[in-house]
């Protein structure tokens, strides 16, 4: 193994890029090796579409956002972290992504590497916090809303005027839901992935159904006026790709496409909201996988409060309000909501301002409780002037 892995790097040592002068003169570029690891890290630091997502899936090529280097990873509830990952990142669909980056002289490529990735995954999905990846990012982006204002600009801000908070909640809302459903990527990086590893790589990816498994290598080309790199995905079939839970964007659904897919109990519930709605002035806004209820605030601005999301996107196959608190202008007024939501119903505090309710256990009559407070949320915050990004 070590021979053949040795004839491998001889190889790349010799491979080239060649470039035309524009007095027509050729000059070959040689492959260069990486003169350390840490050189590697910062690249994809500060250049994550070397990842090359257009290469992971030409039809909808995923974008990366850094959420942290050197991530911290528990393996368990009460521990401090164990292992330290070498990059989180989330792409534009808030699909977790973990990168592993090693130089192919590094001998622990070949294998030992498999197990550590699939120690970050496991451990990760079960002993991370459900804001835990908002919370590392925030941490990197140096406060909240500099994170809100990257992630928005990331996403493209190519949304309908006032839905800043929307787009942001939503956003982190699937996050959320990929985490939960054990939906992430692992991704190998080095300049040069080994046979042995592009094995296990291309077994891992076309069996793992929620997983997506790759290998990317980045080589470097260094002349004489020239640096280059090139990345290439290891591992992706189309099989594989067509397996894997969808990424893409889908159309948004109507009422009676959302109501179709909830259980008798949550459908009750979810009409009732719809139904009533209009009367307090609060507005449905229709998503991919369920709505938000909406409020216009006094300067002109739409709020979403509350967000209904379909069952197929939680584990436990229920159907969820979730209702967000952050947006209050008043630390005191968010206080009080969510002491009477608690007391109105079994929330559980899924994020640092968000309430997360299962609707499946819960019929009209219960939702008697709580409903009156979502309809105070949206008159409390029509009055208040909504919160503007600090500078």
């Amino acid at each position: 193994m070590i021979a053949n892995h040795d004839r491998e790097f001889a190889l790349v040592k010799k491979d080239a890029i060649y470039t035309i002068s524009p007095t027509g003169e050729l000059e070959r570029i040689p492959c260069e090796p990486y003169s350390n690891e840490l050189l590697l890290q910062q690249l994809i630091a500060d250049y994550p579409e070397l990842l090359a997502g257009d290469l992971i899936d030409p039809d909808a090529p995923p974008r990366w956002f850094l959420v942290s280097s050197e991530t911290g990873i528990p393996d368990n509830n009460e521990s401090h972290d164990r292992w330290a990952m070498d990059h989180l990142l989330i792409d534009q669909w808030g699909r977790p992504t973990f990168v592993e980056v090693k130089r192919s002289t590094d001998t622990r490529i070949r294998r030992e590497v498999v197990g550590q990735m699939l120690d970050y995954a496991a451990n990760a999905l079960a002993y991370w916090p459900s804001d835990r990846i908002r919370g590392l990012a925030v941490e990197t982006a140096g406060s909240a809303e500099g994170l809100s204002r990257a992630l928005f600009e990331f996403l493209g801000g190519e949304v309908e005027q006032g839905s800043y908070n929307d787009v942001i909640e939503a956003f982190w809302a699937s996050v959320h839901r990929h985490l939960a459903n054990g939906e992430v990527r692992l991704l190998f990086v080095a300049d040069q992935i080994p046979t042995e590893l592009r094995r296990i790589i291309e077994f891992l990816n076309e069996h793992m159904p929620a997983i997506e498994v790759l290998g990317i290598e980045i080589r470097q080309y260094q002349g004489e006026s020239i640096k280059a790199l090139v990345p290439r995905v290891v591992g992706q079939t189309e099989y594989a790709r067509q397996s894997k839970p969808g990424n893409t964007p889908r159309s948004k659904l109507t009422r009676e496409e959302f109501l179709a897919r909830c259980s008798n109990v949550s459908r009750q519930v979810f009409e009732i909201i719809l139904d009533e709605s209009g009367s307090h002035r609060i507005f449905p806004s229709w998503g991919t996988t369920g709505f938000s209820l909406r409020v216009q605030r006094p300067c002109g601005t739409w709020t979403s409060f509350a967000y209904a999301v379909l069952p197929d996107q939680y584990k436990d196959d229920h159907a969820h309000l979730q209702v967000y608190l952050g947006n209050f202008t008043l630390a005191e007024d968010a206080s009080l909501v969510r002491s009477r939501l608690l007391k109105a119903a079994p929330f559980t505090q899924s994020g640092q301002y968000t309430l997360d309710l299962p609707l499946d256990f819960f019929n009209s009559d219960h939702a008697a409780k709580f409903l009156p407070i979502l309809w105070d949320i949206a008159a409390t915050l029509e009055r208040n002037p909504a919160r503007e990004p600090e500078a």
